[in-house]
């Protein structure tokens, strides 16, 4: 039993990774996902869960220009990446693309009932465009004005409050001190309605940008509140909306003193109200985190976009060209991008943008102004470049496409499919579990074992990979269900010559492996072979049915090679160390009464 330890720890832990990954519904690992509302999980195609069948193929002359158009092979995976995020984006499924040949895209809706919507987004021209993002946008509260404030003072925030539920306040306010001193503002009913519908809303993108940050998604700044009171001397400070604490009367809001810049130290609040006065004005500002500019620059102002590396540090970076008017607007944005960077000290970026979604927002590091630049970045990979490269493309030159083929299956013809699927699937199994079981006898019981925990790996494999079934690759994993006991009739066959030549029973095990591997493995290869063969056919001539069952054909009998040498060898050599080897009977198959019946015997009296 020893000897088989390492290779039965290695089946136990596979039949209980095929175990943990049937039994949950989704899989979600970190940025992996697998599985859905289908049985199992499992990904379905068109014919088993319904859904639409679109099938395109690119004019090789504009229709607009009649220009001869030259279909590249970067071209359509641009092509494809774009009405994948573009079906993704709309809420309307994971669609499957495929390539089908040079100048195809077979486009798969599983699930979509609305296959219109979805013609409608794959036809629309992708929009590429470059946005000047401002960062620090000042826009001024003109909803606040002098005749909503009542009054404006300074004291100590405990004296403020009596009890703790005297206080109506939206938020506690971040303070370090034990009596740290506040100015409060009272404003009309009116005046603080409104100014509570601004706290909100600023409470509201000041949680969402905060958020984003720190996800790493955004480039987002938190808008907050620039407050200015002009009384005996003026007074400028920025609140973050978080820190505004309302308090008992409704009408009045508290706000953190500022300390001063030059000492650091905050007054009392008899100095503050000196600094104060006793009428003085309040302006409120906005300050947004960003905003973003059209400049009237678009795909159709960009020349070429590739990636490349940066020829002194070799790191990955994107070239973009731009046409005449391109550069020219390109030019006089970066150019007055560096100008305010000189003289307020902040850097503006230029988003880009394809389909209203934000691709990357660059920093401006210098005037631009011969057409040409880079985009870097300290995450930058050669397949970031690169996809960034296509994308850029995809937005520039859509390629001219045409419907050439569509086909819509109903859902409930696909849940009937699927269930005589399973049952098929079921019957065949169950046939062949009988057989084998009964003729067989033990040998077959385990190759039995073996074939159920075959199935559960090539469901398992299927659900990981994922493999999307279809009606004619759930035919070939049936098929291959059949196909999987091959390998163990000819292993049983082989031992039942052995053990008519009188060897013992283990004996007979092991001989009967190595001699019926060859033909296994000529027999699974060939197989094989001819799966690769219609995998390319079916990909040249789009015909997806035979792909999928090609596909699903191939995974079935390479885990039933596995299954063959490696389940069953091992199960049935453990067996063979035991007492059941003293049961002749069981290890013969019906009609083998000409197997001496020393072989059994003599393998008992050494154990």
């Amino acid at each position: 039993m020893r000897r088989f330890g390492r290779t039965v720890i290695i089946i136990v832990v596979l039949v209980a990774l095929t175990a943990a990954i049937l039994s949950f519904q989704e899989i979600k690992l970190g940025n992996f996902e697998r599985g859905g509302d289908t049985p199992l999980g499992l990904s379905l195609g068109l014919d088993l869960q319904g859904g639409s069948h679109l099938v395109y193929r690119a004019l090789l002359v504009d229709p607009q220009t009649n220009e001869k158009v030259i279909v590249t092979e970067d071209q359509m995976e641009a092509l494809k990446r774009t009405i994948e995020r573009r079906v993704n984006a709309s809420g309307l499924g994971e669609p499957i693309i495929q390539r089908l040949g040079d100048d195809r895209l077979l486009i798969q809706l599983p699930g979509v009932s609305d296959p219109g919507r979805a013609k409608s987004l794959i036809g629309e021209t992708a929009r590429l465009e470059f946005k000047r993002r401002t960062i620090n946008v000042p826009v001024e509260l003109e909803q606040l004005n002098q005749d909503d404030i009542v009054g404006v003072t300074a004291d100590f925030f405990p004296d403020l409050l009596t009890s703790a539920d005297e206080s109506t306040a939206t938020t506690t306010p971040e303070v370090s001190e034990p009596n740290p001193l506040v100015l409060m503002i009272d404003f009309t009913p009116q005046g603080a309605a409104e100014f509570q519908i601004v706290l909100d809303r600023l409470v509201d993108t000041f949680l969402v940008a905060s958020a984003l940050i720190e996800q790493g998604n955004s480039p987002s700044v938190p808008s907050r509140l620039d407050i200015t009171i002009e009384g005996e001397t003026q007074l400028r400070f920025e609140a973050s909306p978080l820190t505004i604490l309302q308090l008992t009367t409704s009408t009045t809001y508290a706000f953190a003193y500022p300390a001063d810049r030059e000492t650091g130290n905050v007054p009392t609040p008899a100095e503050a109200q000196a600094q104060i006065g006793l009428n003085p004005r309040v302006f409120f500002t906005e300050i947004q985190g960003q905003a973003d500019e059209d400049i009237g620059l678009t795909g159709d102002d960009l020349a070429r976009a590739f990636p490349g590396q940066n020829q002194t540090s070799g790191i990955p970076i994107v070239n973009i060209e731009f046409n005449d008017r391109g550069t020219r607007i390109f030019g006089e944005t970066t150019s007055d991008i560096v100008l305010k960077q000189q003289t307020t000290g902040v850097a503006d970026q230029i988003a880009i943008f394809l389909d209203e979604d934000e691709l990357i927002a660059p920093v401006v590091q210098t005037a631009i102004t011969a057409g040409t630049a880079i985009i870097s970045g300290q995450d930058f990979t050669v397949e970031r470049v690169r996809d960034l490269a296509l994308l850029l493309e995809s937005g520039r030159l859509p390629i001219p496409i045409e419907l050439i083929q569509e086909r819509d299956v109903d859902a409930i013809l696909g849940e009937d499919s699927l269930a005589k699927s399973v049952v098929a699937g079921f019957i065949g199994l169950g046939l062949v579990l009988v057989f084998m079981t009964l003729y067989y006898r033990l040998p077959g019981l385990i190759a039995s074992v073996a074939l159920v925990l075959y199935s559960g790996m090539v469901l398992a494999i299927f659900k990981i990979m994922p493999v999307t079934l279809t009606l004619s690759g759930v035919a070939a994993a049936i098929l291959s269900i059949g196909m999987a006991v091959d390998a163990n009739i000819l292993i049983f066959e082989r031992m039942k010559d052995e053990l008519r030549a009188g060897r013992t029973l283990l004996s007979a095990i092991n001989i009967g492996f190595d001699r019926a591997w060859p033909a296994i493995r000529d027999g699974n290869v060939s197989t094989l072979i001819t799966c690769g063969i219609l995998f390319w056919f079916s990909d040249q001539l789009g015909a997806t049915i035979v792909q999928g069952f090609s596909v699903t054909l191939a995974v079935g009998v390479l885990v039933s090679m596995f299954s063959a040498i490696t389940v069953s060898r091992t199960l049935l050599r453990v067996l063979g160390t035991t007492g059941l080897t003293r049961r002749v009977s069981w290890w013969l198959p019906s009609g083998a009464s000409d197997i001496p019946q020393q072989a059994a015997t003599s393998v008992a009296q050494r154990s």
